[in-house]
């Protein structure tokens, strides 16, 4: 019985938004103090190729509000063709995360490009099943991105969202959790 307690087994969950403008998700495993995480933004309107964001971060807590990461922000477009993949900027980043009060929650990092970003998100319930929700980083690459959408949540795993981006115009679509 003992062992069980003292055991700290990784777990794996993510999201995944198809939207009519971009498709955007999240991916982590992790136990107590341990996350790997895969974040992406693939976006087609508005812009002459699909613009592609990827994160790849190791996070590690400190305490419910503070965590430390490292990893890397790769960054490419793609053409008409899905195997044309161009490489624009790929860059190290090392950074923190804070949760501010009012569960907002902030990071900032440095990169090895000598270029800084900070974000900030929040999410508010409105009813139990639709939640209003927005994001805004300054990035001294790509300057400023926001976004804001509303999501209905039809069951636990599949609800329905509307978004607003600032390259990529108004979407709408699903979002699946798994």
């Amino acid at each position: 019985m003992r062992p069980k307690l003292y055991r700290d087994p990784f777990y794996a969950w993510g999201t995944a938004d198809i939207l009519s403008n971009m498709t955007q998700g999240y991916v982590e495993v992790s136990n107590a103090l341990n996350i790997f995480n895969l974040e992406w933004e693939a976006g087609w309107k508005h812009v002459p190729d699909t613009q592609v964001e990827n994160m790849i971060l190791y996070e590690r807590y400190f305490n419910r509000f503070f965590r430390l990461f490292g990893g890397a922000d790769l960054n490419g477009t793609l053409s008409t063709d899905p195997l044309d993949y161009k490489s624009e900027s790929n860059r190290g980043v090392f950074g923190l995360m804070y949760q501010l009060p009012f569960r907002i929650h902030s990071m900032i990092w440095v990169d090895t490009d000598g270029g800084a970003r900070f974000r900030i998100m929040k999410d508010i319930p409105l009813t139990p099943r639709l939640i209003l929700g927005g994001e805004v980083h300054y990035d001294t690459h790509e300057y400023w991105e926001e976004r804001v959408h509303l999501d209905y949540m039809l069951n636990k795993n599949v609800s329905i969202l509307g978004q607003w981006h600032s390259d990529y115009g108004w979407g709408a679509g699903l979002r699946v959790r798994f």
